[in-house]
């Protein structure tokens, strides 16, 4: 039996591809194979596979609560300037933002981008001062 998150990913690779009247095929397949029950898991499934290739071409910011988009624009004008130069040329943070809330954060923010990490959290700030104080 094939499993929902193997039929998710062969759905997104295919949508990758342009394929013609994929919803048509896949709804299809889904029938002829009885998997209509896997439905709800597929979808989680392709979520997080969408979720993972936009963090890849993009900037994900993590922040304590919701922040205003004018906010996620200075974070990544901030990031523009702080960040090593891009592999291909160019520098700073570019591509669609992912946006997480994270309330262990506490306050500021945390971003990721092109497996670089910057970390200008109130969370990692209170752990490197308690790091300090018990040396």
């Amino acid at each position: 039996m094939i499993k929902s998150r193997q039929l998710a990913k062969a759905i997104y690779e295919l949508s990758e591809e342009k394929a013609e009247n994929l919803d048509a095929k896949v709804f299809d397949f889904i029938e002829r194979c009885n998997l209509k029950a896997q439905l709800p898991s597929v979808l989680f499934h392709l979520e997080k596979i969408f979720e993972l290739e936009r963090e890849k071409s993009g900037i994900v910011i993590e922040t304590a609560h919701e922040v205003k988009p004018s906010t996620v624009q200075e974070i990544k004008k901030f990031l523009m300037n702080n960040l090593p130069a891009r592999p291909h040329g160019g520098s700073g943070a570019g591509g669609p933002e992912v946006l997480k809330v994270k309330k262990e954060l506490l306050a500021g923010f945390r971003a990721k981008w092109q497996g670089v990490i910057y970390d200008a959290s109130l969370e990692t700030g209170l752990k490197k001062l308690k790091e300090e104080i018990i040396k």
